[in-house]
């Protein structure tokens, strides 16, 4: 006997505007819901996300959820996920549809197999901060960077090919008519956001909020053991703010002094402080983990898309659905991930004070032995 399914996911088989075919449910998270699809027409393979019908009541949430539509159809990145077209429900939900990606986040890698080598770390870092270098360069801030949103693409040879997901929480530093965000909430991840954002100073958010979020991944995902972390959420920001990383602790890799440097450089409470721009981390980092100067010419090459990757030169305009549909790789998440507080977010817009927090998931055992290690401190 099947269970029942939640009254928000939309039956295997729906089809939206006559053209994309819903096959298989992937994965929930705050904002919406992701599937499989397939173009009737075409007869591609996408992932198509749908908003959550109970968002529809918070104006300010749909209009977040189409702004990620035409930001990230703007940003053309082999190392950021594409989107290919957006429409509606009959209910009214705004969805987008996006490239399928085979593969696994990197949190999902994390707690399969404990920390990565520090090689691996500095491919991921590197290609992170050319996505998202594109991306400032552009005027738009990621800022919910987190392992969550770092997807890890299957490749036959079994090379590192990093794509950043979900734009939904992104800051467009252009002036705009209209601002999605009030001057003082907090958006994000507290594990991961910067000084400025736990403090919910929007005017001070910019490149290097992501600059800071990205150092906090690379030590994650070195060590398996967070720089931040606490009992709760306000002593996660509070920690955050003091800008001092928790020590690793015993059993977990160390991180070598001169990575350690540059890691903390990236990691400094003032914006001031840190790298002027994240491509530079990016150099500064590699160059520590290698023990090669900073200065020296580069000597790496840009990462190549996996043979299953499909990669345009050029980004397609964005399109309603209906028109065109383009194929992309698989992308597999599972239900139940890591979720942001929907409910705490729709008080916030109300209220003035918003919080985009994600849920505490089952952690492996490698976590589970970092927090030992932590609490025995």
């Amino acid at each position: 006997m099947t269970e029942p399914q939640s009254p928000d996911v939309l039956p295997v088989g729906t089809i939206l505007d006559g053209t994309y075919r819903l096959t298989r449910l992937l994965g929930q998270g705050a904002m919406g819901t992701v599937y499989e699809g397939h173009h009737t027409g075409a007869g591609k393979r996408v992932a198509i996300k749908v908003m959550h019908r109970e968002l529809l009541a918070y104006p300010e949430l749909a209009a977040r959820f189409r702004r990620e539509a035409k930001v990230t159809s703007e940003l053309a990145h082999p190392h950021i996920v594409s989107v290919f077209g957006f429409g509606a429900t009959p209910a009214g939900q705004p969805y987008l549809v996006m490239e399928l990606l085979d593969g696994e986040d990197l949190q999902t890698r994390l707690e399969r197999v404990g920390p990565l080598p520090l090689e691996t770390v500095v491919q991921i870092v590197n290609q992170v901060a050319s996505a998202l270098g594109e991306t400032h360069a552009a005027g738009v801030v990621h800022r919910d960077l987190k392992t969550d949103n770092v997807f890890l693409v299957r490749a036959p040879d079994g090379a590192v090919f990093a794509k950043v997901v979900d734009f939904g929480l992104s800051k467009v530093l252009k002036t705009s008519a209209t601002k999605l965000t009030v001057a003082r909430a907090v958006f994000g991840t507290p594990e991961f956001m910067a000084p400025e954002q736990a403090e919910g100073r929007q005017d001070a958010i910019d490149h290097r909020s992501d600059q800071w979020s990205l150092a906090c991944l690379a030590w994650f995902a070195a060590t398996a053991c967070l720089p931040f972390t606490g009992p709760d959420v306000n002593a996660i920001l509070n920690q955050v703010i003091s800008a001092v990383p928790t020590p690793v602790g015993p059993g977990a890799p160390r991180i070598p002094a001169e990575v350690d440097k540059v890691l903390r450089r990236a990691l400094s409470r003032h914006r001031a402080d840190r790298f002027p721009t994240i491509r530079a981390f990016a150099r500064a980092f590699e160059a520590a983990a290698s023990g090669v100067s900073p200065d020296a010419p580069p000597t790496r090459r840009v990462a190549a898309p996996p043979p299953s990757v499909a990669v345009e030169a050029a980004q397609p305009p964005l399109q309603k659905a209906g028109e065109a549909g383009v194929e992309g790789p698989r992308r597999r998440r599972g239900v139940g991930r890591r979720l942001a507080i929907t409910a705490a977010l729709a008080i916030s817009i109300l209220s003035g004070v918003g919080w985009m927090l994600r849920d505490q998931p089952p952690i492996s055992a490698w976590l589970q032995r970092a927090h030992a290690m932590l609490d025995g401190h």
